[in-house]
């Protein structure tokens, strides 16, 4: 076989690779770059970015001791007990008089809701070896995004009459439409003095029966406790699993405070209605400081964004809902 046949039957050897154009690839690239266009408005865009860890701090009061005191007999035990909750990065503590708290960070991988179970479990086997001073610690959960952000934008709200009224109005009219907008995780409402349940009792009956002010102040709280039990396992009749969470809540959830459901244990032994021992009566807060705006009473209204809400987007959504709610405030009322 000479070298020009060898030539002819490599040649459709040579062309049988797959060969693409400039114009096909110019073509894809700018496929793929429109699709990337088309996603930028679904990008989280945030004034502020998201730097806390997810974790939790457990809280506690103990009544007439001193912070050393506090620090020694419950904050360090505490402290020591909690460090074994698994995924713990970090953990700090603040003991002050009467009261202290144990702040616990988690690694980004770790379960919050089990770290929570832990945690509870913990307090729950550690508090019967704390002083008698120390009540129930509490656990508040805190995160990433949404739960440690601050608000993305914030209003205040003024008007020619008492900031209790002010808040009572923007809670019912305002709140529930700003709400309602998609990528809005709160709406809070402060500035206006709260009200408040006042107990009154007579310090020589709660004498003769052999009951103190720490006993109905427990027994207030124990009544209307929440308390997380933990998390559990749930299957459904056609197969599969989900994880629900089970929480002790209150029987009555409303806001009405009534003492006669509250039980209190005398002297002797017996239970005794709380409506038996003391008065109740509904008022204002005495308040503590007041803030106005060319002499009229003004309240606070601000908007907390979700994770993944363009905040930018969002604050335009929410400055063409309170143009629409403006033209149906009352007279005098007016908002910034």
């Amino acid at each position: 076989m000479n070298n020009e046949e060898l030539r002819m039957k490599k040649l459709p050897e040579k062309h049988n690779g797959l060969k693409v154009s400039a114009f096909t690839l110019i073509v894809a690239f700018i496929c793929v770059a429109l699709v990337g266009l088309t996603l930028i408005p679904l990008l989280p865009v945030k004034l502020n970015p998201s730097r806390t860890s997810p974790g939790f701090s457990v809280s506690f009061n103990m009544s007439g001791a001193s912070s050393r005191v506090v620090e020694m007999e419950a904050t360090s035990k505490l402290e020591a007990m909690l460090a074994r909750v698994r995924g713990v990065k970090s953990i700090s503590s603040t003991s002050g008089n009467g009261w202290g708290r144990v702040n616990v960070g988690l690694d980004k991988h770790t379960n919050v809701e089990m770290a929570r179970f832990e945690a509870s479990t913990i307090i729950r086997q550690t508090w019967p070896e704390l002083p008698k001073e120390v009540n129930y610690p509490t656990i508040q959960m805190s995160g990433v995004g949404e739960r440690s952000q601050g608000p993305f934008i914030s209003f205040t709200i003024n008007a020619p009459s008492t900031p209790i009224l002010i808040q009572q109005y923007a809670d019912e009219h305002i709140k529930p439409r700003l709400s309602q907008i998609a990528g809005v995780y709160k709406v809070n409402l402060n500035g206006a003095t709260p009200m408040e349940w006042r107990l009154e009792y007579d310090s020589e009956q709660l004498r003769s029966l052999g009951v103190s002010v720490d006993d109905i102040r427990q027994a207030v709280s124990l009544h209307y406790r929440k308390e997380f039990m933990g998390t559990s396992d749930v299957e459904h009749v056609g197969g599969g699993k989900e994880w629900i969470r089970l929480a002790l809540v209150p029987e009555k959830g409303n806001r009405l405070f009534d003492p006669a459901d509250i039980s209190i244990a005398i002297r002797d032994g017996k239970m005794i209605g709380l409506n038996e021992l003391v008065k109740v009566t509904r008022e204002e807060e005495e308040p503590q400081s007041y803030y106005r705006i060319n002499g009229l009473n003004s309240i606070y209204l601000s908007l907390v964004a979700e994770e993944t809400a363009n905040q930018l987007e969002l604050s335009k959504q929410v400055e063409a809902v309170m143009e629409e709610i403006h033209e149906f405030l009352p007279p005098g009322m007016r908002y910034t």
